[in-house]
C-alpha cells in the first residue's frame, strides 16, 4: 500500500465516518499516498439520499483538514446494484461528477519523487553478527523500498513511530553507496546513530515528517 499513488477510503453511508475510516486514512496519509477518495457505498440501502452524502463529506472534510490533507474527492455508489462503477445508473442522477472507473483511470499513475514527502518502510533489519568481517560487526542497515520522495546522505531523519532522530550515513545498493535514492528503490540505510528500529517502522526527512 505504500507504493501506491492513490487510497480508496471506503465509507458505508448507514454508518458514515467511523474510527475505521480515520484510522485508514491516517495510514494513507502517513505513508505519502497523494490522493485519497472517498467511496460512499451502499447509498442503496439510504435510497440514494443525497443529504446523507452531503453529510458524510462535511464530516469527512473536517476530519481530512486536521490531517492536511489537500486532494480528497468524493463518490457516492451503489456496489450492489453498479451504481457510478463503471455506468452511472440511474438513481444518483443529482450527482455530476465522474464514476468510480473515470476516476481510477483520471489519477496520475506516477511519484514525482522531488515534490513527493520521503517515506521508507523498514522491510528487514540486517546485523550480520556472525560475519568474518571485523568490520561488519557493528553493521546496522534497515533494507526497504522507498515508497516515494528522494533521500541523500546527511539528510536529517525521523523514525516513527518512536520519534527518534539521526543522519543518513550511507545509502547501499548490492555493497555500492549511492549518493541518493529514489522512490521505488529498494536500498539498505545506514544511519550515524544506533537508532533502535524494526520490521514496520517508517523512516521519514525530519523537515517533511508526517501529519498528526
Amino acid at each position: 500500500a505504500s507504493t501506491a499513488n492513490l487510497a480508496i477510503i471506503l465509507v458505508d453511508a448507514r454508518k458514515g465516518v467511523l474510527t475505521q475510516t480515520r484510522r485508514h486514512s491516517y495510514l494513507a496519509n502517513l505513508v505519502g499516498i497523494p490522493h485519497l477518495l472517498v467511496a460512499i457505498n451502499k447509498m442503496d440501502l439510504v435510497d440514494y439520499d443525497q443529504a446523507t452524502y452531503e453529510k458524510i463529506k462535511a464530516d469527512y472534510l473536517a476530519f481530512a483538514k486536521q490531517l492536511n490533507i489537500n486532494d480528497v474527492r468524493f463518490i457516492p455508489l451503489s456496489a450492489l446494484n453498479g451504481d457510478m462503477i463503471v455506468d452511472r445508473g440511474e438513481k444518483l442522477d443529482w450527482y455530476d461528477g465522474p464514476t468510480l472507473l473515470d476516476i481510477l483511470e483520471e489519477v496520475p499513475c506516477a511519484h514525482t519523487d522531488r515534490d513527493e514527502r520521503f517515506r521508507f518502510p523498514v522491510q528487514f533489519v540486517c546485523r550480520p553478527h556472525d560475519s568474518a568481517n571485523p568490520d561488519l560487526h557493528d553493521y546496522r542497515g534497515f533494507m526497504g523500498r522507498v515508497s516515494s520522495g528522494v533521500i541523500a546522505k546527511g539528510d536529517a531523519v525521523t523514525v516513527l513511530p518512536s520519534g527518534a532522530t539521526s543522519k543518513v550515513k550511507d545509502i547501499q545498493l548490492y555493497g555500492t553507496s549511492l549518493p541518493e535514492a529514489h522512490a521505488d528503490q529498494s536500498v539498505t540505510i545506514l544511519l550515524e546513530d544506533e537508532v533502535d528500529i524494526s520490521r514496520g517502522d517508517m523512516i521519514v526527512k525530519s523537515d517533511a515528517p508526517a501529519q498528526t
